[in-house]
C-alpha cells in the first residue's frame, strides 16, 4: 500500500505544480527526482536513468523528428500551403468543422509521437475566423488524433496486445471496433457544438480544390507513406519531406536557418526529455511492479483489477505498449479460461488502459497539444470525460452481453 502512495505522492506533485504554471519539462524532471528518492533509488542510478533515457536511439530519433516537424509546419506555413489545402477540403466538404477534426484524424493513421504536433497547425488554419477557445482546438486535435489506436494493426499497442494474449488481430479488431466509433459520435458532438460553420467562398470548381488538395497535402502524405509503407524511421522520413520541400520552394542556406530558427521550440524538446527521463526512472525504479502485489493485497474484485492495472499504468507511462507489457501478462490469467480468453474482459482492459493513457499528463501528444495551443489541462480533462466514459460503458456493456 505504501509504495502506491508514494505513486500517488508524485502524481499529486506533478498536477500542483503544472498547476501553478511551471513548466512541464522541469515538472517532469522534479517528478523524477522525487519518483527515484521514495523508491530508494541513489543519485547515481537516478543520473544513469535519465542518461539512458534520453539518449536512447528511439529518444533520440524522436527529438529530431519534432524539431523537423515544427520546420516543416514553418515552410508549410510560411509558403501558405497550410492555407490552401484547408481551404479546398473545405471547399470539397462544404463544412470546415468537418475538416477540423479530419485533419488529426489523418494524421492519427501515423504511429508517431510527434503526430499531434504536426496536426495542431491543421486544426488552427481550419479554426480561423471561428469563435473557439485554445481548449476546445486542443480537445479536438487530441481526441481524433487517436481514434484508431484502438484497431490500427500499424500501432504498436494493438499488435502487442494480439502477440501477449495469443488473439489474432482480426478478432481483436471485431471486439474493439465499437471503441473508436463512440469516440468518433462523443467526440463530434462535444468537440463541434456551438461552433459554427466559417463561410466559403465559392467561385471554384470541385476539380481545382481537388486539385490544389492533393498538390497541398502531397508532403504531409509523403510523411505518412515514408513511416508506415516504407517503414522509414521517422526522423529520416522527416529529412526527407523537409529536404525536398527547401529544394522545392528555393530556400537560401540562410532562409532555411531563418525557418529552423521561427520554428523549433527549446521549450518543447526540453518537454519531450523531461517526459523520457520521468519514465525512464519510474521504470528502473520499479514502481509498476508494485501495483499487482497492492491489488492482490487489498482483495480487489476480478473486474476491478482487469480496469485498475492497465488504467493505473496508462495514467503513470502515457503509453499504450507499456500498460499492454506490463498489465496484460499479470491480469492474462484472471481473463483466460478453458475456452480461451475472455474476449470481453480484454477489450474491457485494453479500452481501460488506453483511458490511462489519454488522461496520462505525461502523455506526449497531450504535453505537445497544450503547448502549441497554449491550452488549460483542466477544461480538456472535462470534455474528454463523456467520451472516454462512453468507451467504458460500451466495454463494460461487451462484458455482461457476450
Amino acid at each position: 500500500m505504501i509504495e502506491l502512495l508514494k505513486i500517488a505522492f508524485v502524481f499529486a506533485l506533478i498536477v500542483g505544480l503544472l498547476r501553478l504554471k511551471w513548466n512541464l519539462g522541469v515538472v517532469m524532471l522534479i517528478a523524477a527526482g522525487a519518483l527515484g528518492v521514495l523508491m530508494g533509488m541513489g543519485p547515481v542510478a537516478m543520473l544513469g536513468a535519465a542518461f539512458r533515457a534520453s539518449t536512447d536511439r528511439t529518444a533520440v530519433s524522436l527529438v529530431i523528428a519534432l524539431a523537423l516537424i515544427m520546420v516543416l509546419e514553418n515552410i508549410l506555413r510560411t509558403t501558405g500551403t497550410l492555407a490552401k489545402l484547408v481551404d479546398s477540403l473545405q471547399g470539397l466538404l462544404g463544412d470546415n468543422r468537418v475538416v477540423m477534426g479530419l485533419m488529426p484524424a489523418i494524421i492519427g493513421l501515423l504511429p508517431s509521437a510527434g503526430g499531434a504536433r504536426f496536426s495542431a497547425p491543421l486544426v488552427e488554419e481550419s479554426a480561423n475566423g471561428c469563435v473557439i477557445d485554445p481548449e476546445r482546438k486542443s480537445f479536438i486535435n487530441y481526441l481524433f488524433r487517436h481514434i484508431w489506436e484502438y484497431v490500427s494493426p500499424l500501432y504498436p499497442g494493438f499488435i502487442l496486445a494480439s502477440a501477449v494474449t495469443a488473439v489474432p488481430m482480426g478478432r481483436l479488431f471485431v471486439w474493439q471496433i465499437s471503441f473508436p466509433v463512440t469516440v468518433l459520435l462523443a467526440s463530434t458532438f462535444f468537440g463541434f457544438r456551438g461552433i459554427e460553420t466559417r463561410p466559403h467562398v465559392g467561385g471554384r470548381t470541385r476539380a481545382h480544390d481537388l486539385r490544389v488538395a492533393a498538390v497541398s497535402f502531397a508532403p504531409i502524405l509523403a510523411s505518412i507513406v515514408l513511416v508506415i509503407g516504407a517503414g522509414i524511421d521517422v526522423a529520416v522520413s522527416m529529412a526527407l519531406v523537409v529536404g525536398a520541400l527547401l529544394l522545392l520552394h528555393r530556400y537560401s542556406a540562410r532562409r532555411a536557418w531563418q525557418a529552423a530558427r521561427e520554428s523549433v521550440s527549446l521549450k518543447t524538446l526540453l518537454l519531450v526529455v523531461g517526459v523520457l527521463v520521468f519514465k525512464g526512472v519510474m521504470e528502473e525504479s520499479g514502481s509498476v511492479e508494485h501495483l499487482p502485489q497492492v491489488m492482490d493485497s487489498l482483495g480487489v474484485p476480478t473486474i476491478v483489477v482487469v480496469f485498475a492495472l492497465p488504467f493505473l499504468v496508462g495514467v503513470m507511462t502515457g503509453i499504450t505498449v507499456a500498460y499492454v507489457g506490463l498489465a496484460f501478462p499479470l491480469i492474462l490469467p484472471l481473463i483466460s479460461g478453458p475456452a480461451g480468453v475472455d474476449m470481453g474482459l480484454l477489450a474491457f482492459a485494453f479500452a481501460a488502459g488506453f483511458a490511462g493513457v489519454m488522461f496520462s499528463p505525461v502523455h506526449l501528444c497531450l504535453v505537445l497539444t497544450r503547448d502549441y495551443f497554449n491550452s488549460k489541462l483542466t477544461p480538456i480533462y472535462r470534455m474528454m470525460i463523456v467520451p472516454e466514459a462512453a468507451v467504458m460503458l460500451v466495454a463494460l456493456i461487451q462484458v455482461g452481453l457476450f
